[in-house]
């Protein structure tokens, strides 16, 4: 028994040292995720790369501009509360020990007259880690087709 324990306790020592790029640049994701739920546009943009560009779901164009990325997360706030992202699947790319690239599946939902509305998208987000942690260095987002 105290064999085991000490096992266990070993183990729960070494697993978070074990963490590798992916699960780390994965936080970046969950980070973004509380940030828009909470409807907290400043706070989505400081997860941002200094180099990022951003794609959104509604815009006809890429940009790099913090300001119009501010802008673009303020508009989508200030209407349809609450809302709320949920990822269905994702897929990792490892590309090297400071870029990650994710791409997958989510929900948006938001509130429009009292009942929840979903737009399924798909995502692209590509994490870098930069001196203070990992940012999202690409993002793009767009509404999925339906299925055929």
């Amino acid at each position: 028994m105290v064999r085991l324990t000490v096992a266990l306790v070993a183990l729960s020592l070494i697993s978070p040292a074990n963490a590798g790029p992916k699960e780390d640049a994965f936080t970046t994701i969950e980070a973004f995720k509380k940030a828009y739920d909470a409807s907290d546009p400043p706070g989505i943009v400081k997860l941002f790369a200094t180099e990022a560009v951003f794609l959104g779901t509604t815009m006809q164009k890429p940009t790099r501009d913090k300001d119009a990325i501010l802008k673009y997360f303020q508009a989508s706030a200030s209407a349809n509360l609450p809302k709320k992202v949920e990822i269905e699947n994702y897929e990792t790319l490892q590309l090297s020990e400071t870029a990650v690239l994710f791409t997958g599946q989510n929900v948006f939902t938001q509130t429009r007259d009292g009942s929840a509305v979903d737009t399924p998208a798909r995502f692209t987000l590509l994490a870098v880690k930069e001196a203070d942690g990992w940012r999202i260095g690409h993002f793009h987002s767009s509404r999925r087709p339906p299925p055929q």
